[in-house]
């Protein structure tokens, strides 16, 4: 196996190990409401996920270094927003819009980490004009 793949393999791992750890200290949290815990757990989950997405895309990323970087704006402006989307904590989004659908639908917990993941992944495929 290449370096890189050993490398990748292991960072994911210790990803996980994380995830794994924090997920049960949020979910406490969630029960006794504890926001300040709540809110640092959240975005903690979310940077590790993200940086999952990243990881699935390792060939991309040492692509990017080795190269010039050329940006797909329109992809990285879609990156922007579906960060700015998934990181901010569930809790406040169901403050500003109590009765919406699509707020109700990205709180569920599986998806905000498909959405990060997704948002890991674009995030390095929009530094390659290459789709």
């Amino acid at each position: 196996m290449k370096k890189t793949t050993v490398l990748s393999i292991i960072i994911g791992i210790i990803i996980l190990m994380l995830i794994v750890l924090i997920l049960p200290k949020y979910e406490e949290m969630l029960d006794f409401f504890n926001v300040k815990w709540i809110l640092i757990y959240s975005i903690l989950l979310s940077v590790l996920y993200f940086l999952f997405g990243i990881l699935i895309e390792t060939k991309r990323v040492i692509k990017v270094f080795s190269k010039k970087i050329r940006i797909n704006w329109l992809q990285f402006s879609f990156v922007v927003i579906l960060i700015l989307l998934v990181f901010v904590p569930t809790q406040y989004w169901l403050i500003l819009f109590p009765h919406n659908f699509l707020i109700s639908f990205i709180s569920r917990l599986e998806i905000q980490v498909i959405l990060n993941v997704l948002a890991g992944i674009l995030f390095v495929r929009s530094f390659d004009k290459e789709i």
